[in-house]
């Protein structure tokens, strides 16, 4: 929609100099946040005695840029500017000022991304005054009837009040101090530039940065603003934020697990069970070799833990093909599966991306607050998917993946331990290990020689528990690799 943008200035003293450079960074910030508006652009400059500096135009931003007169002087404190995307619902054929970002109230002044949706019923409601038809000019008015000037008073405006979407930068004049941030899912990063003692903010992060290109010790440091969340920022030092998530008390944690019938997941699943969640279990079926075999191993697993199971028919598959597991090429059996544990021979195309994205869907339309998967560092060795840092991205995406107000939340239990980890970790919360399923093969036993199969027999071995499954080797090899290994016991079923 809009780049909304603005600086906090810190210190005592501005001199003449400090303010020019600040106003060469906020300018460099309007020009390069062009791009997501060209309609108009405002700016509004606030100083430590409350008083206001407006410059409003109805040229595109760039333009209006270089026609503008000096907005920074020693006294300013704050400014906050929009560079608007006029919707066509917005749309206002002869604009005067007031029809320009910031929004400007009796002491109020914001600016907004986004769309309020139901600003005709707040005017009506609350028999508020605003100065223009554009949904922004309904935000001052009604902070400046319930507001009460704190972040959770803020808080309680946004999500008691306002429907839309936003990213809000926010200044009043009795308070010329702080400045207000508020996102639900519009983005919002800050820069602290160090030496000029200023606080930048803009739409997106890019920016905010003149050359990404320099050293990183002369670079600002750039923080995005999380969505849903609120901050006050002042001056003094203050820094304070809250969450703009309504909060269900008393409610269980609905959690989906993406699950193979694998070690991984299952250790997964029982342990967010045992951590009080509400459990249910989400089962892939593409067309893999172990199909028939997994899908009977989740059965089990699910009946064991007394959770629900959705199974999906991922048919699509077949086009991607390009995969031993697809029935593309051999299966590695290098060296009784090491090879093949090392490195990721039986790669499927974006297949945990795939899982992710349909799982987020069904998460979001049957209320689950949570995905779990059982990525996990020891595989992380071989599949770039397996990593840590592959769902710590995603969950940074996520409040853009799902609807207004929505929240789902990626987990991994298990991603930062190795096989032998999990196997301890599944031992200890009395995960069913003896009803999984990991070979690649779909035989009557584990093949004892693919990857998968290869790092499951020495992760129990290392734990000294016998393996409960079955391998298709020869039964001299079983005996001596589990010699010195105790036998497994079978877990009792979890208690309702």
């Amino acid at each position: 929609m809009c780049t909304i943008g603005g600086v906090l200035i810190f210190g005592d003293r501005l001199d003449r100099d400090r303010a020019k450079r600040i106003e060469e960074v906020l300018r460099m910030i309007v020009v390069k946040g062009e791009e997501r508006g060209r309609d108009s652009f405002g700016i509004v400059a606030l100083d430590k005695n409350g008083e206001l500096n407006v410059f409003k135009s109805r040229d595109r931003p760039s333009i209006a840029v270089s026609r503008m007169p000096s907005i920074i002087n020693e006294n300013t404190v704050a400014a906050i500017f929009n560079n608007r995307a006029e919707p066509t619902t917005e749309y206002v054929r002869a604009k005067t000022e007031d029809d320009i970002q910031p929004m400007i109230g009796e002491h109020v002044v914001v600016a907004h991304n986004g769309t309020i949706a139901n600003d005709k019923d707040l005017e009506t409601k609350f028999n508020l005054t605003r100065r223009s038809r554009i949904d922004t000019a309904i935000l001052p008015p009604l902070l400046e009837r319930l507001w009460d000037g704190s972040l959770n008073g803020l808080r309680d405006v946004l999500i008691n009040h306002v429907i839309g979407s936003y990213a809000l930068a926010i200044m009043d004049t009795r308070r010329p101090g702080k400045v207000w941030l508020a996102t639900n899912f519009k983005p919002l990063y800050m820069a602290w530039y160090s030496d000029l003692k200023a606080l930048f903010f803009a739409s997106l992060d890019d920016y905010l940065v003149n050359d990404q290109g320099r050293p990183i010790w002369d670079m600002p440091t750039i923080r995005r603003v999380e969505p849903y969340t609120a901050m006050e920022i002042g001056i003094d030092g203050t820094w304070s934020t809250v969450s703009l998530r309504r909060e269900e008390q008393g409610r269980r944690r609905r959690v989906l697990v993406i699950a193979s019938g694998g070690l991984d997941s299952t250790t997964a699943a029982t342990y967010l069970l045992k951590q009080g969640y509400d459990v249910a279990l989400l089962h892939f079926n593409y067309g893999h070799r172990a199909e028939t075999q997994e899908d009977r191993a989740i059965r089990r697993i699910a009946e064991f833990l007394g959770v629900p199971l959705l199974e999906v028919s991922m048919d699509f598959f077949k086009v991607v093909r390009h995969s031993p597991l697809l029935g593309d090429g051999e299966i590695n059996r290098v060296d009784e599966g090491r090879e093949g544990a090392e490195f990721a021979h039986e790669w499927v195309p974006a297949r945990n991306f795939v899982f992710i994205a349909l799982a987020t869907a069904i998460a979001e339309a049957y209320g689950y607050d949570y995905i779990a998967t059982g990525i996990n560092l020891e595989e992380a060795g071989a599949y770039p998917d397996n990593e840590m840092e592959f769902i710590r991205l995603l969950n940074k995406v996520m409040p853009y993946a799902v609807g207004p107000n929505k929240h789902v939340e990626l987990l991994m239990p298990v991603g930062h331990l190795v096989k032998h980890e999990i196997v301890k970790l599944g031992l200890e919360v009395g995960a069913p290990l003896h009803l999984t399923w990991s070979c690649y093969d779909n035989g009557e036993r584990h093949c004892g020689r693919c990857g998968p199969c290869y790092m499951r027999r020495w992760a129990f071995r290392i734990n000294g528990v016998r393996d409960p499954v079955e391998y298709d080797l020869p039964v001299e090899v079983e005996e001596e690799f589990w010699r010195d290994a105790r036998p497994y016991k079978i877990p009792k079923r979890p208690s309702k």
